[in-house]
């Protein structure tokens, strides 16, 4: 899959106009503010259906304006094909979207993902090690939503349900008669949906573990070894479907005085988690019990955090975990996607630079920094200069 691409108009502080983009690397390069990240913010809207910086989409119109526009050309095999997103303020400041594939109106946003697929690295991707729970949930969310539409339905299902039965808690928490029947329906709903979550995240998990692994090993010269574990409170049989909606159902059950008293769900996919960590020199290391169950989300954190140690190591850690992301869509879709990296290089030594561009080479990918140097006998690569939201080509560098 390639951007050949982008289009915008008013969208935060880029200039009308249509930047286009090559086969392989390219690298958009200016100062702080100059509109490099935003590019890779609305080119990844066109994947996720959202933007990555913020929930309140009426920023991404420029100051000033009422209405932002942005339209990618993308190819799909021998094919190219459009889509575009259209923001517009309302009369009463309320934010209208409009969404269209080969300028068909879409009515769903389930129906705008998994057409146009990218792999996104941001600073703010540091939070998968360090971060909540909430964070890497989101991550897998992201993915799968990309590569699976019977997943994006159980989810939306799955988050509705759990919200009902959360509301319905808290006001049994607050004295409220219970209705048990009506409680064993929505378990049963959050059983299902449970089941099809769990499935394909463990399945999805299973994936970066191979293919993480391999990413890591490629950028630390084999030195250090990431592994990568899916967390559930069913604890096993992951791909068992059946299974996995059997054992919600009886921990549902066990679950609901307790879940009466304190207003909530207590176990389900919404706590679920990831845990990634490095063994050193081929060391097997594991995962302390009080982490293993995924029931303790602290320790899991702090397990996670302790497993890293310098800012390399971590951006190394996550970057060939998205690196692993693009090989699953490869995998699952028979197209590479765009990889979309911003702000990575500064942190990098250049013996990971080198790493990193070797790995990337045959895939297309945007990638965001402040000067156009490249790690030595990197050839064709692509350089636009990015200043005050316009977009400066450069001819190809080859050295």
């Amino acid at each position: 899959m390639k951007l050949v691409s982008l289009k915008t108009e008013n969208f935060r502080n880029l200039e009308p106009q249509i930047l286009k983009l090559e086969d392989g690397i390219n690298v958009l390069y200016g100062q702080n503010a100059s509109g490099k990240t935003n590019t890779l913010e609305c080119a990844y809207v066109f994947a996720s259906g959202k933007s990555f910086r913020t929930r309140y989409e009426n920023e991404v119109i420029r100051k000033g304006e009422d209405t932002a526009f942005a339209e990618i050309t993308y190819s799909s095999g021998n094919d190219e094909r459009k889509m575009s997103v259209t923001w517009h303020k309302s009369k009463d400041s309320e934010l209208v979207r409009r969404m269209t594939f080969e300028e068909y109106e879409l009515s769903k946003a389930s129906e705008f993902l998994g057409n146009f697929r990218a792999v996104l690295f941001t600073p703010g991707h540091m939070s998968l090690i360090k971060g909540s729970p909430e964070e890497r949930r989101r991550f897998m969310d992201m993915a799968l939503s990309q590569i699976s539409p019977r997943y994006v339905y159980c989810l939306n299902n799955y988050i509705k349900t759990l919200t009902q039965k959360n509301a319905y808690l808290r006001k049994a928490s607050f004295g409220a008669k219970i209705d048990k029947d009506y409680l064993e329906v929505l378990n049963a709903q959050l059983a299902k949906a449970s089941a099809v979550l769990v499935k394909q995240r463990s399945g999805l998990a299973d994936s970066l573990k191979v293919y993480a692994k391999e990413m890591y090993a490629g950028l630390t010269s084999s030195k250090e070894n990431l592994d990568v574990r899916y967390l559930s409170a069913t604890k096993e049989n992951f791909s068992d479907a059946e299974f996995t909606e059997n054992r919600y159902a009886e921990i549902f059950i066990s679950d609901m005085q307790s879940e009466i008293k304190q207003g909530r769900t207590i176990h389900g996919p919404h706590k679920d988690d990831l845990a990634f960590y490095i063994s050193k020199n081929g060391s097997e290391e594991t995962i302390p019990e009080e982490a293993q169950n995924g029931e303790n989300e602290e320790a899991v954190s702090e397990f996670s955090a302790r497993s890293f140690g310098s800012q390399g190591q971590q951006r190394s850690a996550i970057l060939a975990i998205k690196l692993a992301e693009g090989e699953i869509f490869k995998n699952i879709t028979g197209e590479y996607p765009v990889l979309l990296l911003d702000d990575l290089l500064g942190e990098l030594d250049s013996q990971r630079k080198k790493a990193l561009y070797t790995l990337i080479k045959d895939k297309q990918a945007v990638i965001t920094h402040c000067d156009k140097t490249a790690p030595k006998g990197v050839k064709n690569v692509n350089y636009v200069k990015v200043d005050k939201g316009r977009y400066y080509p450069d001819k190809p560098k080859e050295d």
